[in-house]
């Protein structure tokens, strides 16, 4: 894995970590935006150890998702996954979940961050 493969791994479980802490002290908008943050910092890892895939913009995730869900044949639960991830990210500027939802919803960031982290060959860690 490259160094920049390195960093996407070590951002997503950083911001996934901060996203709970955040969670625990009552900031969900930090939390849920960390936890976008944490997904989307997976896909570009995954992205980046698969030749001619890339992820610049967010329009490129349908992609990262296409051939995550063909390589674990497990497109409709990732797509899942990434929705949640998704509204998390419009919990940043929307405000309309509460703590429980953004809990469940990192829950699911959390599978997806171990999936690409198995994906590439490495360890799934306790999120």
């Amino acid at each position: 894995m490259s160094e920049f493969g390195a960093d996407h791994a070590q951002i997503s479980v950083e911001f996934l970590r901060r996203s709970r802490e955040y969670l625990a002290n009552g900031s969900l908008l930090q939390s849920s935006e960390k936890g976008w943050g944490a997904a989307a910092h997976a896909a570009k890892l995954f992205a980046g150890a698969r030749d001619g895939l890339i992820y610049e913009r967010h329009e490129h995730l349908d992609d990262v998702i296409t051939e995550m869900g063909i390589e674990t044949n497990s497109y409709r639960q990732i797509r899942q996954w990434v929705n949640k991830a998704n509204l998390l990210h419009q919990n940043f500027y929307k405000d309309d979940l509460d703590a429980n939802t953004v809990a469940v919803y990192l829950d699911d960031v959390a599978n997806f961050v171990n999936l690409t982290r198995q994906l590439t060959g490495l360890p799934p860690v306790e999120l």
